[in-house]
């Protein structure tokens, strides 16, 4: 084990909570994009308007691609979380 490392539960709920802020800051923003997109389009169905549409697709795509490795960090922090808690509660 290595010597002088110290975790505290405090850091690692505030790791959870920074992960759970950007996976909802991300989904938030990207819903937004979408919504706002298909709301300026009405009326607008000319070849630019496709043309914007695709990159709104990739610029969401862009955005909601990290999410997925968020939730991986999220859910590591959360067992080691586990762990520590655990471990705090053991009377030695």
């Amino acid at each position: 084990m290595a010597s002088g490392v110290s975790v505290e539960r405090t850091a690692l709920q505030s790791g959870i909570g920074v992960c759970k802020t950007c996976i909802h800051e991300l989904a938030d923003a990207s819903r937004t994009l979408k919504r706002d997109y298909q709301s300026a389009g009405s009326g607008w169905k000319d070849q630019q308007y496709a043309r914007l549409g695709g990159i709104i697709e990739e610029c969401c795509s862009a955005l909601e691609k990290p999410i997925s490795e968020l939730e991986g960090c999220q859910a590591s922090l959360e067992k080691l979380l586990s762990a520590v808690s655990a471990y705090e509660e053991v009377n030695l």
